[in-house]
C-alpha cells in the first residue's frame, strides 16, 4: 500500500476532552537556606536549569554574594560554585556538587549524551551524562584551572577532568560559556567541544574508564579569540560558535579548521566584551527550507535593545540574515510610559518546548532590561520584574512576566537566565531560575519559579470528521487508534520537552501504540500539524 500523508482537522466532540484549567506561578528555590544535610543553599544567581534522569537540576553562582569570601564573607566553607538537586516538586532543594574553593561559578550545566568511546567505537548503549564546568583562579600560584565535573549517576558523586592551565588574569579569558556534542563527518571520532573564553576551542572524547569520563586535549583546537563565545551549536551536521560579530563553522577531517560564516560587523557597532556580542546561538527549522537555521540575540555594547534575528543558509556557504524583532520595543509596549535603554539576554539558548495550551512550539528567550520613566520599580536601574519573551512557531514575539506583575516590596528578580520543563512524573509546568547582580552586591537573590499548568481530567474523545477513534484517555499501556477511511496516516507522539517519544502509522484502519514505557504525564497526539493533548497515567 502505497503511503499517502493527509493534513487532518481533529474536532472534538463536547466533553471530549478537558481544556487547561489555569495557569499558576508558585517559588521553588530561594537563596539562603539549608538542605536537609545542613548544606548551605545560598547564591546570588541561578545560571542553568537541566532535566537529568527524572531530577532537577541548578548551577548556582556566588558573584558579588557576601557569602563569598571575596566579598566580604567571613568562612571559605561557603560561597563557592554549586550543583543543586530537587527529586520531586513537594521536596527541599539538596546540594549535589559542591565545587570546591575558587570556582565561583558553574558556568555551564548540561546533559550530553556519548555514543562512542575514545576510539571511535559505537558504545554498547549511549551513556547520557550531567555535565557541568568552571574555571578556578589561584591568586597564590597565579595559574588558572578550567576543570570539567561529570555526575556518577549510580552514586551520586562527580568525577572531575581538568581541561586546560594558564596564567592570570581569570576572567573572560576562561569563562567556559557552553559546551556540545559533535561526530566529525570525515574521521567518525566523537568529540565534546568547550568554549573557553579568548583562549579558544578544546575538545575532549569520552573514556569511561576515567572518572571524569572524558579526556580532554590541553591544547585548542582554534584559538586565541579576542572575544569569548557565548555559543556554540550543531547545525546542518556542522559544527558553529559565535565570538563577537562573528559566525565560525568547522571544517571536519583529521586536520580541522574553522571558517567565517556569518559577520554582523556591518552593523558598526563596537563589541564590549564584556556583552559579547552573538547571544544565545539556537538551531531552529528553517521556516524557509528543509535545513536548520539559527536564532540568535544581538547584543554588542551597552546600546544593546535585544534585538534578535534569524540566519538562514544561502545555499552557497553563508547565511541570509533575517530580522524578527527588538525586545526594547517590545517591553516598551509592555510597560508603558517606560523607556528600555539597555536590553541584555539569551544567557544560555533560545529554550524550545510545547505550550500545553496551544499546542505550539515555543521558544523561550530571557533577559534583563534597564529602564527609565514610567515609575516602575526598578534594581539599581533594572526593572526589578523577571521578564522573559514568548516565540511562537510563527515569528510573533510576546512578553511575560515571573510570577506575575512585581511590586515595589517584592524581591528583586531582574533577569530569566534559564528554564526548563519539569522532569516530574504528572506535572505539567515550566522552571525558571535568575537574577543577574550586574555588579552590585547580591547576597542570596538567586531564585527558582515554576509556572504550572493545572490540568482537568482528561476525558475519552471519539470521532472527528475523518472517522478517527483515539481511546482510551486518561490511557495506561496503550493507546488505540481506529480510522473507516483506507488510507495509511503519519503520527507522532510528543512530550512537553517537544521530544518524539512514539511515531508510526495507521495502517489502514487500525493501530495500537504501546505507551507502556512512557512516564506518568501530559503528552501531544499529534497528526501532520494538528494535535491534540492526552494523559498517560499508572
Amino acid at each position: 500500500m502505497n503511503f499517502k500523508k493527509h493534513i487532518l482537522t481533529i474536532v472534538i466532540v463536547a466533553s471530549a476532552i478537558s481544556s487547561i484549567k489555569s495557569q499558576n506561578w508558585s517559588k521553588s528555590f530561594t537563596a539562603g537556606g539549608y538542605d536537609s544535610n545542613n548544606k548551605f543553599l545560598g547564591g546570588s544567581e541561578v545560571l542553568q536549569l537541566v532535566d537529568h534522569k527524572n531530577m532537577l537540576f541548578a548551577s548556582v553562582g556566588y558573584w558579588e554574594d557576601e557569602n563569598n569570601i571575596w566579598y566580604g564573607g567571613s568562612n571559605s566553607n561557603i560561597g563557592w560554585g554549586q550543583i543543586n538537586r530537587l527529586d520531586n516538586p513537594s521536596d527541599i532543594w539538596q546540594q549535589d556538587l559542591f565545587m570546591g574553593a575558587s570556582h565561583l561559578r558553574p558556568e555551564i550545566l548540561k546533559q550530553i549524551i556519548f555514543t562512542k568511546d575514545q576510539f571511535g567505537n559505537l558504545l554498547a548503549s549511549a551513556d547520557t551524562v550531567l555535565i557541568a564546568a568552571g574555571y578556578s583562579p589561584n591568586y597564590i600560584t597565579s595559574i588558572v584551572t578550567v576543570t570539567s565535573f561529570v555526575r556518577n549517576d549510580l552514586n551520586g558523586t562527580w568525577g572531575e577532568s581538568e581541561i586546560v592551565q594558564g596564567g592570570l588574569p581569570a576572567g573572560e579569558n576562561y569563562s567556559i560559556r557552553d559546551i556540545e556534542m559533535h561526530i566529525d563527518q570525515q574521521t567518525g571520532l566523537e568529540y565534546v567541544f568547550a568554549t573557553v573564553g579568548t583562549q579558544g576551542i578544546y575538545k575532549g572524547k569520552y573514556n569511561p574508564l576515567s572518572p571524569g569520563k572524558i579526556d580532554w586535549i590541553s591544547t585548542a583546537e582554534f584559538g586565541p579569540l579576542s572575544i569569548r563565545p557565548l555559543g556554540i551549536e550543531v547545525a546542518n551536521g556542522a559544527l558553529h560558535f559565535s565570538s563577537g560579530t562573528k559566525l565560525y563553522r568547522r571544517i571536519d577531517g583529521v586536520t580541522p579548521s574553522y571558517v567565517i560564516e556569518h559577520d554582523f560587523s556591518d552593523l558598526g557597532a563596537a563589541i564590549n566584551s564584556a556583552v559579547g556580542g552573538i547571544r544565545g546561538l539556537t538551531s531552529i527549522n528553517n521556516p524557509n527550507g528543509n535545513d536548520e537555521a539559527f536564532l540568535l540575540m544581538w547584543c554588542p555594547n551597552g546600546q544593546s535593545k535585544g534585538i534578535i534575528y534569524r540566519l538562514e543558509p544561502d545555499g552557497a556557504g553563508g547565511f541570509n540574515r533575517i530580522y524578527e524583532t527588538k525586545l526594547s520595543l517590545l517591553i516598551e509596549s509592555y510597560l508603558p510610559g517606560a523607556s528600555a535603554g539597555y536590553v541584555l539576554g539569551a544567557y544560555n539558548e533560545f529554550y524550545k518546548f510545547i505550550d500545553l495550551i496551544s499546542n505550539d512550539t515555543i521558544h523561550l528567550i530571557g533577559f534583563e532590561v534597564n529602564i527609565s520613566g514610567g515609575a516602575y520599580p526598578t534594581w539599581n536601574s533594572y526593572y526589578k520584574g523577571g521578564l522573559f519573551a514568548k516565540r511562537e512557531s510563527n515569528g510573533q514575539y510576546s512578553i511575560e512576566e515571573i510570577n506575575g506583575t512585581i511590586s515595589a516590596n517584592d524581591t528583586a528578580l531582574v533577569a530569566n537566565r534559564c528554564y526548563v520543563a519539569s522532569p516530574f512524573q504528572g506535572e505539567a509546568a515550566v522552571y525558571f531560575g535568575g537574577f543577574d547582580p550586574n555588579s552590585n552586591s547580591s547576597t542570596n537573590m538567586a531564585w527558582v519559579y515554576k509556572k504550572e499548568y493545572q490540568v482537568n481530567a482528561i476525558y475519552d474523545f471519539t470521532m472527528h470528521k475523518n472517522n478517527f477513534v483515539i481511546y482510551p484517555n486518561p490511557a495506561r499501556d496503550q493507546l488505540f487508534i481506529e480510522s473507516k477511511n483506507q488510507e495509511d496516516y503519519e503520527f507522532h507522539i510528543i512530550n512537553f520537552l517537544d521530544q518524539i517519544v512514539a511515531a508510526g502509522k495507521i495502517n489502514g484502519q487500525s493501530e495500537t501504540v504501546d505507551i507502556s514505557a512512557l512516564p506518568p504525564n501530559v503528552y501531544i497526539f499529534r497528526i501532520n500539524n494538528k494535535a491534540v493533548n492526552f494523559l498517560k497515567i499508572n
